[in-house]
């Protein structure tokens, strides 16, 4: 038994090495190589590593030991030998997926492989297929190899060398995650953007325990040696732009956790009022089910799939760079800090003296100041010969809190949200009505502010923008989902969407639009960009009528496509779908279509070089 387990243990070290190799050619053409420094390179290779010992531990403690133990050594040895050349094949075939379509395999590649029509997409032609069964043949024969390597090994192998094996795999596990650590909370690209290319690898992140703990976050200032903004190419080409002399003031308001069910004449009268008076979209999309990434898609026009990229590069919005460039003042008034998420380092870095914050022990208190303090600016703005761009951020819906001494506008209602407490029998009025409250209170908020532009005279010259980062859901598809972050149905993305436009006539659309559609249109319509649209956003003018199919949502780990008839098409973390109607029922045996997938693959991809 000895021996089997010391063969055994210096097969798992052999292959751990070699699959480690497989992980470390995931580099070869990609865009970051060439970029990355001494640091980068240390990271990526001890976390090819530590990655691939993790992953044939698992298969050394499961399908190994307990069988060895057992005394049941030459099906031990055929499991284990066999799972290490499955693995193998699996982490090649991989590789040929990623850089197809820069994500590692997962449920949309298996129900094209397994559905109709696959040659569609995969051309398995006869020297393909020759070539990649050869290279596969390769890797088992090295997966078979490797046994008699250890086999030979075990007859000269010391004890001692099992000490100097496992140390070496638990160096390379801490200097991985030790960089990563290093490397997240100084936001260094060549770090962050390796990390992606290693197959569902998730290293250790304690960003906001350092800051806990009292360390200084001191961002890294991006060079040209330590990633540039290597893997992206945003905007595909240079922005030409011939802004109008007069140019139009901006205020974006954003209402943290808005449904389309709390847009009444009795919950919120004055943004009623307003949806019936300007121009509403009824049928607007977030573009993900939390805030970190729908305010991302909001403020880039792009795909939350790109958070890392943008995180990693110091890239900033091209709508922000552009407001900068026209000389608009930006003003930000957040009720929830700017600095988590960290919308301050990831889209609003460019922006000087920005405010990242706002005074208050609650949401109550800290979204009446914001208020009060946009108000209170209105008069400076209206003399200023500078035009501005006001963003206000309200938090009181999200927080699903009422304070204890101001009056309930509707009852019965919660005094807070206990979600511990909530199943799929729980009654919905008094916690509806919690949050009703919260948006009544919002709602008078925002009528204020409205009023004060009227009453400054800048009403009339400026874009007012309505609408929330994402949805709340109350349990109304009866399978027990409240809040946010859980699916991509759309209570949790569906949002209202409100807009003032100088000179346009009341109007309410009913065709589908997206959080995507702001940046084109803020850039076409009112910062005199010339670019095609496709040069630096996925969306679409908010006027343009055409179907928007395969709406992504979402981030880049666990995202969804919403197609027609609102049909959910969801990637889990783990990397299996789940298909859905409307109403998150299962819709069983879909076939995802190869030509169509590919097409906005490479769509969603487009700005990757």
């Amino acid at each position: 038994m000895k021996e089997s387990l010391t063969k055994g243990f210096i097969y798992y070290i052999i292959t751990s090495l070699f699959l480690g190799c497989l992980f470390m050619c995931y580099i070869q053409g990609d865009s970051v190589v060439g970029k990355i420094d001494f640091v980068g390179w240390v990271f990526f290779i001890f976390s090819c590593i530590s990655h691939a010992a993790l992953l044939e531990l698992a298969l050394f403690l499961v399908l190994f030991l307990p069988l060895v133990l057992l005394r049941c050594r030459r099906v031990a040895t055929t499991m284990f030998v066999s799972s290490v050349a499955l693995l193998y094949a699996i982490v090649f075939l991989n590789m040929q997926v990623y850089k197809i379509y820069r994500f590692h395999i997962n449920g949309f590649v298996l129900n094209m492989l397994t559905g109709p029509n696959p040659g569609d997409i995969f051309q398995f032609d006869e020297s393909l297929v020759l070539r990649e069964g050869i290279t596969l043949l390769i890797i088992a024969l090295v997966a078979v190899g490797a046994w008699w390597a250890a086999h030979w090994l075990s007859q000269r192998w010391r004890r001692n060398y099992n000490h100097w094996a496992a140390g070496l795999l638990v160096f390379s596990l801490l200097v991985a995650n030790g960089l990563h650590i290093y490397g997240a909370f100084v936001v260094k690209p060549s770090i962050l953007l390796t990390a992606r290319l290693v197959p569902y690898y998730f290293p250790i992140s304690m960003s906001s325990d350092l800051e806990a703990m009292g360390f200084e976050r001191n961002i890294l200032d991006i060079d040209e040696n330590d990633g540039g903004n290597g893997e992206l190419q945003y905007p595909l080409h240079p922005i030409e732009a011939q802004p109008d002399s007069a140019k139009t003031n901006i205020i974006m308001i954003l209402i943290d956790s808005w449904t389309r069910r709390a847009l009444t004449e009795e919950c919120m009268p004055n943004l009623w009022k307003m949806a019936q008076e300007e121009q509403f979209f009824a049928n607007h999309m977030s573009c993900s089910n939390g805030t970190r990434y729908s305010v991302f898609g909001l403020f880039t026009g792009l795909q939350p799939y790109y958070w890392p990229a943008f995180q990693g590069s110091h890239q900033s919005p091209l709508l922000i760079d552009q407001l900068l460039s026209e000389g608009y003042d930006f003003r930000a008034y957040p009720s929830a800090t700017l600095q988590s998420p960290p919308f301050a380092r990831v889209l609003f870095h460019h922006v000087p003296n920005l405010r990242t914050e706002t005074s208050g022990k609650t949401p109550y208190d800290r979204d009446h100041r914001i208020a009060a303090d946009l108000i209170g600016d209105m008069p400076k703005m209206a003399k200023s010969k500078k035009p501005f761009f006001a963003f206000a951020f309200f938090d009181m819906p999200h927080s699903l809190a009422w304070p204890e001494d101001k009056p309930q506008h509707f009852k019965p209602a919660w005094p807070y949200a206990n979600y511990a407490t909530l199943d799929n029998d729980t009654p919905v009025e008094p916690f509806w009505n919690l949050y009703r409250n919260l948006c009544h209170a919002t709602d008078s908020l925002i009528g204020n502010i409205i009023n004060g532009l009227k009453q400054n005279g800048i009403y009339d010259n400026t874009l007012i923008i309505i609408t929330g980062d994402h949805g709340q859901e109350f349990n109304e598809n009866h399978n027990n989902y409240w809040g946010h972050s859980s699916n991509f149905c759309v209570y949790q993305v569906g949002v209202p969407f409100i807009a003032h436009i100088p000179g346009k006539e009341a109007k309410t659309y009913s065709h589908r639009t997206t959080h995507y559609d702001v940046v084109p249109t803020l850039m076409h319509n009112y910062l005199g960009v010339q670019n095609p649209i496709e040069d630096y956003s996925a969306g679409r003018l908010l006027t343009d009528t055409t179907p928007r199919l395969w709406h992504f949502v979402g981030n880049e780990l666990r995202y969804a496509f919403l197609l027609e008839k609102d049909t959910i098409l969801t990637k889990e973390g783990a990397g299996w779908i789940e298909v859905t109607d409307a109403n998150m029922k299962p819709v069983d045996n879909y076939q995802i279509k190869p030509k169509e997938f590919d097409k906005v693959i490479k769509n969603l991809n487009r700005f990757f070089r």
